[in-house]
């Protein structure tokens, strides 16, 4: 049997001050999600350091959730195809350029990954041999499935030609591309 070596990152310690009321807050919502304060703090700043830095930068604005269905529900399916088609070929190219130096197919992954842990969409990430599978749920309609399928086929398809797949619900998609 062969010993696997895991090698955990280097961290170091710091000290930081935070107002009595800040650090309490940090400690109830650590304890709500079970997990230590250490870790939620870490987690703030993977946030911070992986988006919400530069999203501003790269043209990413926070609109409400609903706000952006009923934006959606306005549309054909012609014009859905259409904005699908420009944000895939223009925005997200630029996106991944300016989060992670480069669009390939590893930079979309990273970035839509980090999209819903930021946007705290349920989702969940499988690999099955070579077939890449990620379900998502986001309780938004079907047109915003249909955006969501749409982009990704653009994305994979035309822009990276990789074979996938697309199922849409009212309120989920699960995308499958081949690795």
């Amino acid at each position: 049997m062969v010993a696997m070596e895991v090698t955990k990152p280097l961290t170091t310690c710091a000290t930081y001050r935070f107002s009595k009321e800040k650090l309490e807050h940090l400690r109830n919502a650590a304890d709500t999600r079970n997990i230590s304060t250490n870790t939620l703090v870490n987690q703030i700043l993977k946030a911070y350091l992986d988006w919400h830095s530069m999203a501003g930068h790269a043209k990413l604005y926070y609109l409400p959730k609903s706000f952006l269905v009923r934006l959606l529900n306005e549309l054909t399916n012609d014009e859905l195809n259409e904005l699908a088609r420009d944000v895939a070929k223009n925005e997200l190219v630029d996106v991944c350029l300016f989060l992670r130096g480069g669009f390939n197919i590893a930079s979309i992954s990273q970035i839509a990954e980090t999209w819903l842990r930021i946007a705290q969409m349920s989702h969940r990430i499988e690999v099955t041999g070579d077939i890449y599978k990620i379900i998502i749920e986001h309780d938004m309609g079907q047109k915003y499935s249909y955006l969501i399928r749409e982009i990704s086929r653009y994305l994979l398809e035309v822009a990276f030609e990789k074979k996938s797949s697309c199922d849409v619900t009212e309120n989920a998609v699960i995308i499958k591309v081949e690795q």
